[in-house]
């Protein structure tokens, strides 16, 4: 399989961690750009984005999708499955949505859940307020268990999950854990969480944290100096952002435009 894209990655870690997709289609409604009135209506009502399961009941949950399943002409695809399973997470426990994924595999022998399905889960565990990581672990577990080993997306979805929770102490934990379980992030997953750090603690939290991830192979590149430079100038810090730019110039980066 070949690399995807930051831009194709960063769509599939967001799409996680917002509202869960309806598993039918919806429809965007039309600008009207001529002036004209619209056109009355012709009896057919549109059909609205909205979340199946209107309980977080795991019973009636099980209900609601044993109905789809059934009135469905042809077979669930994947897609259909990880929807529904993201609708269901969005009102639910981990341990339910842990309940109604088993579910959708016993009920549905041709459902064969990737990776993605995975991290819908791992996504939901991020949300829950626990410093001790308890659920992101559980749900790691259950990957590994199944045959699926973390890897850098997962990493990425962790950690941008934990992040836009408010949880950005525990993102910098999992992502050290993951890097030593060989799921080392990338670049921009790394350079996401030094601008959350940079907008959410002191400048020496964020060098200790840089300092660490050295020892991982992760070294700041141009587009974390910049990072840190925009941080420290809009705080009117103009020494500690003269020193930053020294710095950059010493690892041998030269400052663009945005610098």
């Amino acid at each position: 399989m070949g690399k995807m894209s930051p831009s194709v990655r960063s769509l599939v870690s967001t799409s996680l961690i917002k509202k869960p997709p309806s598993s039918f289609p919806s429809h965007k409604p039309h600008t009207n750009l001529t002036g004209k009135p619209p056109p009355q209506n012709s009896g057919k009502t549109q059909t609205q984005t909205q979340n199946p399961f209107t309980s977080p009941n795991l019973s009636d949950a099980k209900r609601v999708f044993n109905s789809i399943a059934t009135s469905t002409r042809n077979p669930l695809d994947l897609r259909r499955h990880n929807a529904l399973l993201q609708s269901y997470a969005a009102i639910s426990t981990i341990n339910d949505s842990i309940a109604f994924f088993n579910h959708m595999i016993k009920t549905q022998p041709a459902f064969s859940p990737e990776r993605s399905t995975y991290h819908i889960l791992l996504a939901q565990s991020c949300t829950v307020p626990d410093q001790t990581l308890q659920s992101v672990h559980q749900v790691l577990n259950f990957m590994v268990n199944n045959g699926f080993h973390p890897d850098k997306v997962t990493t990425d979805i962790a950690v941008r999950s934990l992040c836009l929770a408010g949880h950005v102490d525990e993102a910098v934990q999992v992502m050290k854990q993951m890097a030593l379980k060989s799921a080392v992030p990338d670049t921009y997953t790394y350079n996401f969480l030094v601008k959350c750090l940079c907008k959410s603690r002191v400048l020496s939290t964020v060098r200790g944290f840089i300092d660490e991830m050295k020892s991982f192979g992760l070294k700041p590149d141009l587009v974390t100096f910049t990072i840190m430079i925009d941080n420290v100038a809009n705080s009117k810090n103009l020494r500690e952002a003269t020193r930053l730019v020294d710095e950059l110039e010493k690892e041998g980066f030269k400052p663009d435009c945005y610098v």
